[in-house]
């Protein structure tokens, strides 16, 4: 049994449309870190001029890889203000969003959930859609990953819409390739062939485009953990801390074995179900780093849910089996009835929005206007760790530039000893005063933010006076020093 729609396609749809503008509405600020940075450029592009400028004295140089994102961002800037264009590239993702995990429900679970298909799929949003509400481009990985599951076997809508969705991400081939590998083992050849031909023409606009700085950027991705000397990245650290010390190099065949192995043995049931041979064959990505499992935890999420509303068997304990069959008659009797869902679903929608805006990091940003002082203007700022506040800036004031830049890793090798003090200038030790100022005299900054992250550093103030670098204020937990610019050698 199959869920049906309980209205008409033109109400079922209004439906999640009005919700997700109320969730974005409420929700209203999603992202404190590169979705303000990507507003920031597709604003003031002819301000910041190119990535080199606003992050000096990084690898980032005049090449933009997000170029078509910040063109997509800057569409909607011409409708919507600054301040409020995060609200609607959130109603537009969370819309595409309902739709998509509507239709999963409905294809992989056999269960006619009724008018509780809605209240499941806010529900699943509401838990899920973390990396959807980053303003960042990989979100249209996960909606080209949504909608290439879900596609027939043929050729022109896989190719239509691998050549729609790769120029946005130049990381596109993770995505595009993963979905080849899937209608691969399923033997949708025709499909195969539309994503494999939309990749190379998008890797032919990428080329053609900026063929050495594309080259460069993959380059730098693809060697970032040693370019990162040690440095941790939050989002890219493994699900399970047992993988934390192991190299990708030895996780990758142990990974694929095992997966070659498991779709082997039950061939038949992964060729009839894509979801759960996508997460099979993507399992490295989202089991070693967190930025792909929160992406696929949506899938993640659909795929259980199909697990325990599909068994049959006595897998699963009796009181969970019980509970189940509970819950199945109260949505059996509940569900067609106008009473419920013309009282639970409005309500619905008020509580999910009511949630989203306790996830609102709206006082976040607001705590950070302490940028716009014209004493930050046109600035190069050094902080001694990769804060958030390098992202706020950006959004903040469109003058300021700032070291480290949005990469941890991605700082200038030309002198190592340079490279290797700003490298320790961020882990538990730190460096010493005379080694902070050798940095700030090579990178020219004018202000110099020290974060409490340092657990085992010591500095002296006396020291510091001397070198020029002045106490200013305490601000929130940043300690704010300006910078003499004649200062002393010794």
């Amino acid at each position: 049994m199959k869920t049906k729609n309980i209205f008409p396609t033109y109400i079922h749809i209004s439906f999640y449309l009005i919700s997700a503008f109320c969730f974005a509405y409420f929700l209203d600020v999603s992202m404190i870190d590169d979705g303000l940075r990507h507003i920031a450029f597709a604003q003031y592009q002819d301000t910041m001029k190119s990535w080199g400028d606003v992050f000096p004295h990084s690898l980032f140089s005049s090449y933009d890889p997000w170029q078509n994102w910040h063109l997509l961002i800057k569409v909607l800037l011409n409708i919507v203000s600054y301040e409020n264009v995060h609200i609607a590239i959130n109603f537009l993702t969370l819309f595409a969003l309902m739709l998509l995990i509507d239709k999963y429900l409905k294809l992989y679970i056999k269960y006619d959930f009724g008018s509780f298909t809605y209240i499941i799929v806010f529900s699943i949003i509401y838990f899920t859609a973390y990396r959807y509400l980053m303003i960042r481009p990989d979100q249209l990985s996960g909606l080209f990953v949504f909608g290439a599951l879900l596609l027939s076997n043929r050729f022109l809508p896989v190719f239509l819409l691998t050549v729609f969705y790769g120029p946005f991400y130049y990381l596109f081939f993770i995505y595009t390739g993963s979905i080849g590998l899937v209608y691969l083992v399923q033997k949708k050849y025709r499909s195969f062939t539309g994503v494999f031909l939309g990749s190379i023409v998008v890797l032919i606009y990428f080329l053609l485009n900026n063929y050495q700085g594309y080259i460069d950027t993959i380059t730098y991705i693809l060697t970032d953990q040693s370019l990162r000397m040690g440095l941790g990245v939050g989002e890219g650290r493994p699900v399970f801390d047992l993988f934390s010390n192991l190299n990708y190099f030895i996780l990758l065949p142990l990974f694929l074995t095992f997966s070659f192995l498991l779709i082997y043995k039950n061939y038949q049931y992964f060729k009839n179900n894509s979801l759960a041979l996508f997460l099979i064959i993507t399992s490295i990505l989202w089991i070693n780093q967190y930025r792909y499992f929160h992406l696929f935890y949506p899938f993640i999420v659909l795929f259980i849910i199909s697990i325990i509303i599909n068994t049959n068997k006595k897998v699963l304990l009796y009181k969970i089996r019980r509970y189940i069959t509970i819950g199945k008659r109260f949505f059996s009797f509940s569900k067609n009835k106008p009473l419920f869902y013309l009282v639970a679903l409005p309500y619905a929608i008020a509580v999910f929005s009511y949630q989203f805006n306790n996830k609102s990091l709206n006082d976040k940003i607001k705590e950070s206007d302490i940028f716009n002082d014209p004493i930050y203007n046109n600035k190069v700022i050094l902080l001694n760790s990769m804060n958030l506040d390098i992202y706020k800036m950006l959004y903040i004031n469109k003058t300021i530039k700032t070291i480290p830049s949005c990469s941890i890793g991605w700082f200038d090798r030309t002198d190592p000893e340079i490279k290797d003090i700003y490298i320790r200038m961020q882990k538990p030790k730190g460096i010493d005063e005379k080694e902070l100022r050798t940095l700030i005299k090579y990178t020219n900054a004018d202000i110099y933010i020290h974060y409490m992250k340092n657990k085992k550093q010591t500095l002296d103030f006396n020291k510091l006076i001397n070198y020029g670098i002045i106490p200013s204020k305490i601000e929130k937990n940043r300690l704010i020093f300006n910078i003499r610019k004649d200062l002393p050698n010794e």
